[in-house]
């Protein structure tokens, strides 16, 4: 065989269909991986014919091709002409074996080979005749098929007004039939085609979800194999499929890329199709990440595009990390949830592990990896932001619009757009622009990325002519001015934002007061099944009149939620719709002072009718975690509406629950400040504040400061609501507790007996509420070294905890620690061994390797374990352990230097002396 060129393909060694086709497959990546449409219309413009159907089934070796298929196939993939010879060969070898394999058709002999050699002439001239032809219609069915395409964005124009309109039926009919109209043109993996069948499955997963994800899983592999994996289409359906969690990320089909399913975490939003520009950017950022910059900050002012920088960034380069992770980082009391719901992802704990404990088991596990992307939208502070960061080899991306950044990262700065960027998307989004008029468009808008995509679709949307909207653009300033405040925003941007608000007052009212009332909640995901069970509006002249005449109208709502998002107000984010906090502040501040706070009453009652519930039950963390943000958004200090100020105080305890006591801290902190001169400190929801505060006081380690917010409030609220109220029970029960932690024993146990007696008395004896002040009150009797009163105690309540809550319900587990401390110090130390085992194990199981419970009860186990003389085993648990208190809690926090502490006995009794010694000092410098 002669020596070929080395980037040629050699067909001689097929030896079948499959073979053929792993050459044609080679010969089309050689050719830069034309797509199945472009090869199509490049087989049109020589005057032949390769059929997007035909072509997959060839190339993945279902078929085997003509001979005229074939060589045109080369063809078009540049293969030069003395290289046709060589395919043309192996086809017509090929061919005979492959007609005797499937026909089973027996070669002649002498004449009659002769003769069937001639009749074999004869058909392959007929057949090009026939193909000759079949290129004449093919080019007519073309024809057809690029005026369907032009004039497919009219026809889905059509069918989406249908839709908003309620004619949900005739909706799915028109889009049925469109489909079919492009199949019958040969244009079925058409980017418009694939498109419309994503409408199609969309709006059929109103009423029929398993017919639905049959069509999307259908749509996802074809989208691969017409369109690639990097395709914006492609990652939209396949982060719907993931979304709903029902399929994995699937390989794509060989397209000739680099397999390209989404990493293993995952929750970006999907990919922006009008993203235009910033290549510079982008590139800098991935070079800078090469090189060992392990930490980027896009950092510029509102509006310039820094967010969807990096969201394109994260699709862009997703195939060169195993973990990609999205964090809204505005509010950093939110930051810890976020991280924690992606070690829950990665299964490192489980769902219901506190905050503090999923984020120090994350933080410990990238730090050991270098396939992750962490994503921190937003961030303000970079002295808050250092704790977050896990380091170690993975990469971290920050936006920001501060400045201080020099110290912990690199900075690329994000300014307005290049000029030729802003033409561009502007004639993206109105291709009816032509350059020039772009240009003039752009400079009006000062190039500012969110102003140019909101001209932009005002234009389309409400055919306005280009010099009309300049010379209201032009107006618009003074109005905003003399009817609003002036925000902390270009002026260009308020003027775009409030001529759409304007034409949206007129055409669709109801999606006008929809916005309104979205500009005072968070900057956040908001979910469609709030505004569309949006709270009936009474007063049908304010603000939010609209929404007085569309109560319990779900249509009207829903075509209200469309027309926000299809004159760019709103965007589509993970089951409901976004603002950017730009365009809520211009929408707020075309609001009068009044009209403001009847808005942000209508959102707080919003809020209230969604209330998630019961902070301490784990089944409703997830709708809290949602109802978070948008509640601190509404100010909840300064609310009138008692059933606001309650769900303030229910999500100071939800964070407290979930781990994240700085969290609740701050949030509890200003809500006390505020109710105490607002509502007096009486108030049972100034009291409440209190209680959270002092609790979160207390997680903290801070027990000095919990006790004197838990003294003051218990005077205050025995004063007040009065001794036997819940509330006040409640603060006794907790300034018992703190009291406990601080030594003061005797005041513990006497606060304790009462509470303990109280509760008995107003809420009965298997109350949770008296099982827990039970539980702590046999601790305060085990301290007073009343062990025998204490071991009966905790018998006692451990048997109701097991019959109300269960044997794995976190009290009775904390329940049965103590009674094991109980029984060890009894002398009855292999039943005390026996309870403590079980219960380290099911707290394990419970609460995860790191929840504080679970290393209390290591610790515990640690102390049986020595004194039973197991001096080894108690020295290994020791020392995981107290690592993994320094690790969680920090150094300084109580629990951990007790630890620390209780180390150089081990380590003494277990004859490591050197080792004692350095723990000794150790323990010494750390209190």
């Amino acid at each position: 065989m002669s020596k070929e060129p080395e980037d040629s393909v050699d067909p001689t060694y097929a030896a079948n269909k499959e073979d053929l086709a792993r050459c044609m497959r080679m010969l089309r990546a050689r050719a830069d991986m034309p797509s199945y449409r472009e090869l199509e219309k490049q087989a049109l413009a020589k005057g032949g014919s390769l059929p997007r159907t035909t072509l997959s089934e060839v190339l993945n070796g279902k078929r085997f091709p003509t001979r005229a298929f074939l060589l045109l196939f080369v063809d078009v993939c540049g293969e030069p002409f003395e290289r046709h010879e060589a395919w043309r060969q192996v086809w017509n070898r090929l061919s005979v074996q492959y007609r005797v394999d499937q026909r089973e058709l027996v070669v002649p002999e002498g004449d009659l080979l002769t003769t069937t050699r001639r009749r074999l002439e004869e058909v392959e001239e007929r057949a090009e005749r026939l193909s000759a032809d079949l290129t004449q219609a093919t080019a007519r069915v073309a024809e057809l098929g690029d005026l369907v395409e032009e004039t497919g964005g009219v026809w889905r124009q059509a069918v989406t007004r249908l839709a908003e309109q309620g004619h949900l039926t005739l909706a799915e009919q028109a889009l049925e039939a469109l489909i079919h109209m492009h199949r019958a043109l040969s244009r079925e993996h058409s980017p418009n085609c694939l498109a419309l069948r994503y409408e199609y499955a969309m709006l059929i997963a109103g009423h029929d979800d398993q017919r639905a994800l049959v069509l999307l899983r259908e749509l996802l592999t074809t989208c691969r194999e017409a369109l690639g994996p990097n395709d914006s289409l492609t990652f939209t359906v396949q982060r719907e499929l993931t979304r709903q969690g029902l399929v994995a990320p699937a390989e794509p089909a060989d397209t000739g890329n680099p397999a390209q399913a989404l990493p293993t975490g995952w929750n970006v939003e999907p990919r922006n199709p009008g993203f235009h520009g910033r290549e510079i950017i982008l590139t800098r950022l991935r070079q800078s990440f090469a090189t060992g910059s392990g930490i980027q900050v896009l950092r510029g002012w509102s509006g310039v595009g820094k967010t969807q920088i990096a969201i394109e960034y994260a699709h862009r380069f997703s195939m060169n990390y195993r973990i990609v992770w999205w964090i809204d980082a505005e509010d950093p009391v939110l930051i810890g949830k976020q991280l924690a719901d992606l070690a829950v992802q990665l299964q490192l704990v489980d769902p219901g592990a506190d905050t503090a404990n999923a984020v120090a088991v994350l933080k410990g596990y990238l730090h050991g990896t270098h396939d992750w992307l962490l994503l921190f939208d937003n961030a303000e502070d970079p002295a808050l932001m250092r704790k977050w960061l896990p380091g170690g080899d993975g990469h971290v991306l920050i936006t920001s619009r501060t400045g201080g950044w020099s110290h912990l990262a690199a900075t690329t700065h994000v300014n307005v757009m290049e000029r030729v960027e802003s033409v561009e998307l502007l004639r993206t989004h109105e291709p009816a622009l032509d350059p020039k008029e772009a240009d003039e468009l752009a400079a009006a808008l000062g190039d500012l990325p969110l102003a140019l995509v909101q001209a932009s679709v005002f234009l389309a949307e409400t055919v306005t002519d280009l010099q009309d909207y300049l010379r209201l653009l032009n107006e618009r300033p003074r109005e905003v001015l003399s009817e609003g405040s002036v925000g902390d925003y270009p002026l260009p941007l308020a003027a775009a934002i409030a001529l759409t608000i304007n034409r949206l007052a007129d055409m669709e009212p109801v999606g006008l007061a929809l916005a309104r009332l979205c500009a005072f909640l968070a900057p956040e995901t908001i979910p469609v099944e709030w505004l569309i069970g949006v709270h009936q509006v009474k007063d049908s002249t304010g603000p939010l009149a609209a929404l007085a005449a569309a109560a319990g109208d779900g249509i009207l709502l829903r075509r209200g939620l469309a027309a926000m998002s299809r004159f760019g107000l709103a965007v589509n984010s993970r089951g409901g719709i976004r603002l950017h906090r730009l365009t809520q502040s211009v929408i707020r501040d075309q609001l009068t002072p009044e009209d403001q706070e009847c808005v942000r009453d209508h959102a707080r009652a919003l809020l209230v009718t969604n209330s998630p519930g019961d902070p301490e039950d784990p089944d409703v963390w997830p709708a809290w975690s949602r109802m978070v943000p948008h509640l601190l958004a509404v100010e909840p200090a300064t609310a009138k509406d008692a059933e606001l100020r309650v769900m303030a105080c229910n999500a100071g305890w939800y964070l407290i629950e979930r781990g994240d006591a700085d969290a609740s801290a701050r949030l509890s902190a200003e809500l006390y400040q505020v109710w105490q001169l607002d509502l007096g400190p009486q108030h049972p929801h100034t009291l409440a504040a209190a209680r959270d505060l002092a609790r979160a006081q207390r997680e903290r380690g801070q027990y000095g400061e919990a006790a004197e917010l838990y003294e003051e409030a218990l005077a205050r609220a025995q004063a007040g609501p009065g001794p036997d109220d819940p509330l006040t029970i409640r603060i006794e029960h907790g300034y018992a507790i703190d009291l406990h932690l601080l030594e003061r024993y005797a005041e513990s146990h006497d606060l304790q007996e009462d509470a303990w007696e109280r509760y008995k008395r107003v809420q009965g004896v298997d109350h949770p509420h008296t099982l827990h002040a039970a539980n702590h009150l046999a601790r305060a009797k085990f301290a007073l070294g009343r062990l025998e009163e204490a071991r009966d105690l905790h018998a006692e309540t451990l048997s109701r905890y097991r019959t109300i809550l269960g044997d794995d319900h976190p009290d009775t587990l904390r329940c049965a620690n103590n009674l094991a401390v109980d029984l060890r110090s009894l002398g009855d130390l292999q039943q005390a061994y026996q309870l403590q085992t079980d219960t380290l194990t099911r707290r394990r199981r419970a609460l995860g390797e790191n929840h504080p419970h679970t290393l209390q009860s290591a610790i515990s186990l640690v102390e049986t374990l020595q004194i039973m003389g197991r001096n080894v085993e108690a020295h290994d648990l020791h020392r995981d352990t107290l690592d993994r208190y320094r690790r969680i809690l920090g150094e300084n926090h109580p629990e951990t230097q007790r630890a620390a502490m209780n180390a150089t006995s081990i380590l003494f009794s277990s004859d490591r002396r050197d080792d004692a010694a350095a723990q000794s000092d150790t323990g010494e410098n750390s209190q």
